[in-house]
C-alpha cells in the first residue's frame, strides 16, 4: 500500500460522492429511492459518447448539452411519471423507478450493444506528481467539481429564498401548499437538478473508467451505500462519505485484491446501517 493509491481513491470517492449528490437529494426532499438513478448517470455518458460520434464534441464539451437533456428528463419524469406513483404511496415510486433501471439498461443493450465503452480525452491519461504522489488529472478534476457541486447545493439549500422554498416543501408538503407553494412544481425541479448532477457524475465517470449498459446497478449500490453513511439529505454528510467510501475501496484492494473492491464499501453500508440508522452524520435539513 502506497501514498498514491490511497491519494488516488479519496480522489475516485470525490466522484462516488459526485454520483450520490443527486440520489441523495431526490431521496430527501421526495422520499423516494430512485432506483433509475444508476440509468441516469449511464445514460448522460451514453448521450456524450452519442454526441461524439455524431458532432465530434469531446465529453467535456458535450457536458453543457448533456446537462440541459438530462434536466429536462429528470423534469418531465416527475410531471408525468412521478407524481402520479407517489400519490398512490412510496412503493410504486420505487416500483416505477425500479421499471425505469429495467427499461433503460434494455435500451442501452439494444442501441449500443453490451459492450464495455468509454469517454475519449486527454485528461483520462494525464497526471501529475505532489511530493512523490502520482495524482490522476481525471480523478482530481471530478473530486474537485463534487466539492464545488457539494458547496454551491448546501449554500442554495441553507442560504438562499429558493432553498428555503424546497425544504418548506420537503418538510411538509401540505402547509406548503397552503403557503401557496407550488410543491409539485418544487419537486419536479428538484428531480431536475438531481437529474444534472447524475450527469455531470456520468460524463466524468465514463472518462475515467468504461462502462456497459448494465453498468448502471453497481453505481446505483455505490451511491445508496454514500446516502446512507453520510446520512439523507445531508449534502456535506454524502461529500465526506463519498471520499471514505474511496479511501475504503483503495485499502481494501491494495490489501486483499481487486475483488473485495465492492465488498468492503457493502459491509461498511450494513455496519452503519445496523449502528447509525440515520448515517454518520445525521439526516439533513430537508
Amino acid at each position: 500500500m502506497n501514498a498514491t493509491t490511497l491519494v488516488n481513491g479519496v480522489l475516485e470517492g470525490g466522484l462516488y460522492a459526485l454520483v450520490a449528490l443527486g440520489l441523495s437529494l431526490v431521496f430527501g426532499v421526495l422520499r423516494l429511492i430512485n432506483l433509475a438513478h444508476g440509468v441516469l448517470v449511464i445514460g448522460a455518458a451514453y448521450a456524450a459518447l452519442e454526441l461524439f460520434e455524431l458532432f465530434r464534441l469531446g465529453p467535456f464539451a458535450a457536458l453543457p448539452i448533456v446537462i440541459v437533456v438530462a434536466a429536462m428528463f429528470g423534469f418531465l419524469l416527475q410531471r408525468l411519471m412521478l407524481t402520479n406513483l407517489l400519490l398512490k404511496g412510496p412503493e410504486a415510486g420505487i416500483v416505477g423507478t425500479f421499471g425505469l433501471a429495467v427499461l433503460g439498461e434494455a435500451a442501452f443493450a439494444a442501441a449500443f450493444t453490451s459492450n464495455g465503452v468509454s469517454l475519449q480525452s486527454s485528461l483520462a491519461t494525464s497526471s501529475f506528481k505532489i511530493g512523490g504522489v502520482t495524482l490522476e488529472m481525471v480523478l482530481v478534476t471530478a473530486c474537485a467539481i463534487a466539492i464545488a457541486c457539494a458547496g454551491g447545493l448546501q449554500f442554495g439549500l441553507k442560504r438562499t429564498r429558493a432553498g428555503s422554498v424546497l425544504r418548506a416543501a420537503a418538510k411538509d408538503p401540505s402547509t406548503a401548499e397552503l403557503m401557496g407553494i407550488n410543491v409539485r412544481l418544487v419537486f419536479a425541479l428538484t428531480v431536475a437538478l438531481a437529474a444534472a448532477l447524475a450527469a455531470v457524475g456520468g460524463v466524468l465517470y465514463g472518462v475515467s473508467t468504461g462502462f456497459e449498459p448494465t453498468s448502471d446497478t453497481s453505481l446505483l449500490l455505490i451511491a445508496v451505500a454514500v446516502v446512507v453513511v453520510g446520512g439523507v439529505g445531508n449534502v456535506t454528510g454524502t461529500l465526506v462519505a463519498g471520499l471514505a467510501m474511496g479511501l475504503v475501496q483503495a485499502i481494501s484492494v491494495s490489501v486483499f485484491g481487486g475483488g473485495y473492491a465492492d465488498f468492503t464499501v457493502y459491509v461498511l453500508f450494513f455496519v452503519v446501517l445496523i449502528a447509525r440508522p440515520k448515517g454518520l452524520f445525521g439526516q439533513g435539513a430537508l
